[in-house]
C-alpha cells in the first residue's frame, strides 16, 4: 500500500511583503524542487484551524493529524509527556517559567523575562511545593528557567485545565490573573484550579525573594484526555521525526513513535537527513512519516522577510538529493505549513491560509507550476481545513474509509483500519 510523507515547514506561510516587491517570502524565493513537486501534483490553500484563526504549532499539528479542536488536551500535557513526566489521573499540569516581577500600584509587572528554555538552571534549589485551598501543587524543575507544575485536589474533587495563562510571554507587561474559561465544562473545577494557580504564583514570590528571577508564572494548562491514537484514527503506523520536547509530547499523546533528538546548526542538513530517514522507514515498519523544520517560523519571528526567503531557498535545496524518490507515484508526499508567521507587523502568528501541495498516488496534476501562496490559490484542492488534511492524504494513498457502511472499529477511522483495531468474534 502507498505510504504517506508529510513535510511541515513550520510557519512558512506569510503575507505579501513590501520589502519583497509585494511577494511573500516563499514566492520571492528560488525553489525549483518545491516547484517541481507542485507541478507533479495538486495544490491548494489550507486554513490550519479555520479562516482568520492563528494557531500555535501544537494546536495546528493536532488538526493536521486528523483531530478536532475539542480533542486538543492542552499544551501543558504535551510538554509534560515530552519531558517524560506524565501527569497522574485527575492531575492538571502547567508549564511554569521564572521571571523577574515587581509590583506597580499593586499589580505585578514583568521586568525581566529570559527565554526559559535556555541557559543554566535557575532556582532549582528552592522547594516550591505547597497546598492552596485544598489543591496540592507539585513543582518539577526541568532545566534552565522553567519547570512543570502538577495540581491535584487533596479531597479528590475534580480540577480543570480550562483556565487562562498568567505568563505574558514578554517583559514590560503585567502578569495576568488566572481565571476560568467562560465555557468551562465544569465551572466549579475551573475556578478551584485558577484560584490555586494564583495563590501558588504569589507564594513563589515569597520563596524566591532576593533572587534575580523572583516569580514563577504559569501557562498552557493541560490534562490527560482520552484521545484516540493516530493508528486508530487513520489506520496508519506512524512516526514523527520532529525534534524537541513539544513534538515528543505530541507523539506520546497520539501514539506516534518519536525518536526525538536536537536540531543541528545547519537547517538544510537537518531536513535532508530527516527526509532520507523518513523515506527509508516508509514501506517497512511505517506507513506514515512526519518531518518538520522550525526554521521558517524562527525567521518570521525575527521580522525579516529577506531572511525568511533565504530559509525557504535553503530548505528547498535540501530536497534535491531525494527528488527522484519524492516524485515516485508510489509515495504520497505532502508539503505545507502549520500556520502563517508574518515576517513583518505586530502579530506572532496570523490566521491566513498556507500553501499546500500533494503529489503521488491518486493526487493527480492541476497545472500549477510554482509552490507559493498566489499559485496554490488556483490549485485543484481549493481551500481546505487542517483537520481535512489526513482524510485527503488517505484518499490520495487509496486508503480512505468507506463512510456510512462497513464500520468495524470503535473509534472513528478516516482510513482503512489496521487489523489490531478490528475485534474478532470468538467462538464461545
Amino acid at each position: 500500500m502507498t505510504g504517506i510523507l508529510l513535510v511541515i515547514l513550520d510557519g512558512l506561510g506569510d503575507r505579501q511583503q513590501p520589502d519583497l516587491g509585494g511577494h511573500t517570502p516563499l514566492e520571492a524565493a528560488h525553489t525549483p524542487n518545491l516547484d517541481a513537486l507542485a507541478a507533479a501534483g495538486s495544490t491548494g490553500l489550507m486554513w490550519p484551524c479555520g479562516p482568520g484563526r492563528a494557531p500555535t504549532s501544537p494546536v495546528a499539528h493536532f488538526a493536521l493529524f486528523g483531530y478536532d479542536p475539542d480533542e486538543f488536551p492542552g499544551r501543558g500535557l504535551l510538554e509534560a509527556l515530552g519531558e517524560g513526566h506524565a501527569p497522574g489521573p485527575g492531575e492538571v499540569v502547567c508549564r511554569a517559567s521564572f521571571v523577574r516581577a515587581e509590583p506597580r500600584d499593586d499589580v505585578l509587572w514583568v521586568e525581566v523575562r529570559p527565554d526559559p528554555r535556555e541557559g543554566a538552571p535557575v532556582n532549582d534549589d528552592v522547594d516550591l511545593d505547597g497546598v492552596f485551598g485544598g489543591v496540592s501543587c507539585r513543582f518539577q524543575h526541568t532545566g534552565a528557567a522553567q519547570g512543570l507544575l502538577f495540581l491535584s485536589a487533596e479531597d479528590g474533587a475534580p480540577l480543570s485545565a480550562h483556565v487562562t495563562d498568567a505568563d505574558p510571554l514578554r517583559a514590560h507587561e503585567h502578569v495576568r490573573e488566572v481565571v476560568p474559561f467562560a465555557e468551562a465544562a465544569d465551572p466549579e473545577a475551573a475556578t478551584r484550579t485558577a484560584e490555586a494557580l494564583n495563590a501558588w504564583m504569589l507564594e513563589s514570590r515569597v520563596r524566591l525573594a532576593g533572587r534575580q528571577l523572583n516569580t514563577a508564572v504559569v501557562k498552557w494548562a493541560g490534562a490527560c484526555a482520552e484521545v484516540p491514537s493516530f493508528s486508530a484514527r487513520t489506520g496508519l503506523r506512524g512516526i514523527t521525526l520532529a525534534r524537541g520536547v513539544l513534538y515528543a509530547g505530541i507523539g506520546a499523546a497520539v501514539g506516534l513513535d518519536a525518536p526525538g533528538g536536537q536540531d543541528g546548526e545547519d537547517l538544510a542538513q537537518d531536513l535532508e537527513r530527516d527526509i532520507g530517514n523518513a523515506l527509508g522507514l516508509l514501506g517497512g515498519e511505517y506507513d506514515f512519516a512526519h518531518v518538520h523544520s522550525k526554521w521558517p517560523d524562527m525567521a518570521g519571528h525575527r521580522k525579516s522577510p529577506q531572511r525568511k526567503r533565504e530559509v525557504a531557498e535553503s530548505l528547498d535545496a535540501a530536497l534535491a538529493p531525494h527528488m527522484e524518490r519524492l516524485l515516485d507515484d508510489g509515495l504520497v508526499v505532502c508539503v505545507t505549513a502549520d500556520h502563517q508567521t508574518p515576517a513583518s507587523g505586530p502579530l506572532y502568528h496570523s490566521g491566513g491560509a498556507v500553501p499546500l501541495l500533494v503529489c503521488g498516488g491518486a493526487a493527480g496534476r492541476d497545472g500549477v507550476e510554482a509552490f507559493g501562496e498566489s499559485g496554490c490559490m488556483s490549485g485543484a484542492l481549493g481551500h481546505v481545513l487542517g483537520q481535512d488534511l489526513m482524510p485527503l492524504l488517505l484518499d490520495c494513498a487509496e486508503r480512505s474509509a468507506f463512510l456510512g457502511a462497513e464500520r468495524y472499529t470503535a473509534h472513528r477511522c478516516f482510513g482503512t483500519p489496521s487489523p489490531e483495531h478490528i475485534a474478532a468474534l470468538r467462538v464461545r
